[in-house]
């Protein structure tokens, strides 16, 4: 499971956050690694083998991304390309195409440029100390559990009140920090699959029933609009909170028509799991840690089958 892959991840520090990228360096060797040590496969084999299909080969290993920036499609596919690897890329569907960056992004950006010595936090009105750094961390946190349990026009509204009572200047990202159309669909044609990560990122465990199903409804077919073909794939953001999913969320994403949907939850897929909850591994960034996950994983998986 990965996010980003940047040259210099620290000049993303306060926007992306250096926790959710891999230097080109160390994905480029992982992928060498995917590529000569274990089967690389797509979500869409595993969905097929899930479903009684075609058996996946051994040591099979499906690559995955998140949110959608723009260097997945300017650094990641050509290293893809390269050894020969098809991923799966969940978009965020309304931030594809413009200049924002995810709420997630600004919010980062915001407590850590801020200069104001305390937040008033606006669920209770109480005064948040940001005199340190680890205070603003907090205060992060905080505003973080308060808009992942929002969306759309009222998530907007409240990433721009947090902005405003902070009073720093909002991330402005020139290039744009997230992909466009144009290269969405050129992943599409190199054979990867284009998947859907909801419509504004919202933690959709914990937002109402009807905003959910919008989430995932009309962020599908925006989706499906620009790229000409049916989008099968969901990816369950996770910006904050816990659970990510809840048998509810499974229904409505089973009733919009996906036919898989993954987790970051930590776990290998296996042979009767539930394609709508699909599990997945977070990908370190040392070659020795990324290859004992991967061993790790294979282990567990053939111990627990033969118990």
């Amino acid at each position: 499971m990965y996010h980003s892959v940047q040259d210099e991840p620290t000049r993303y520090a306060n926007s992306i956050g250096t926790g959710i990228i891999h230097p080109t360096s160390m994905f480029t060797r992982q992928m060498e690694l995917v590529s000569t040590r274990f089967n690389p496969v797509t979500i869409e084999e595993i969905r097929v083998f899930l479903n009684g299909g075609k058996p996946l080969p051994p040591r099979a290993v499906a690559v995955t991304f998140d949110d959608g920036y723009v260097d997945n499609s300017e650094v990641v596919a050509p290293i893809l390309q390269r050894f020969g690897v098809r991923a799966a890329f969940y978009l965020t569907a309304a931030l594809i195409g413009t200049k924002n960056p995810p709420w997630f992004c600004r919010l980062r950006h915001a407590f850590a440029t801020v200069r104001k010595k305390q937040w008033i936090l606006l669920t209770n009105r109480h005064p948040q100390c940001l005199t340190t750094a680890q205070d603003k961390n907090t205060a992060l946190l905080t505003a973080f559990d308060l808009c992942a349990s929002l969306a759309g026009d009222v998530l907007e509204q409240t990433v721009q009140t947090i902005e405003h009572g902070l009073d720093i200047e909002p991330l402005v990202t020139v290039s744009g920090l997230m992909m466009d159309w144009n290269q969405a669909r050129s992943l599409q044609r190199a054979g990867h699959i284009v998947g859907c990560h909801t419509l504004t990122h919202p933690n959709v465990a914990h937002v109402a029933e009807g905003v959910a199903r919008k989430e995932l409804t009309i962020s599908k077919r925006k989706l499906e609009d620009e790229l000409g073909v049916p989008v099968l794939h969901f990816s369950y953001p996770h910006p904050a909170l816990n659970p990510q999913w809840t048998r509810r969320t499974v229904a409505i994403s089973k009733e919009a028509g996906y036919q898989t949907a993954v987790t970051t939850t930590p776990g290998v897929v296996r042979k009767g799991d539930d394609p709508h909850i699909l599990t997945r591994i977070w990908t370190p960034r040392s070659e020795h840690e990324f290859m004992w996950n991967l061993e790790c994983a294979f282990l567990r998986r053939h111990a627990q089958s033969a118990a």
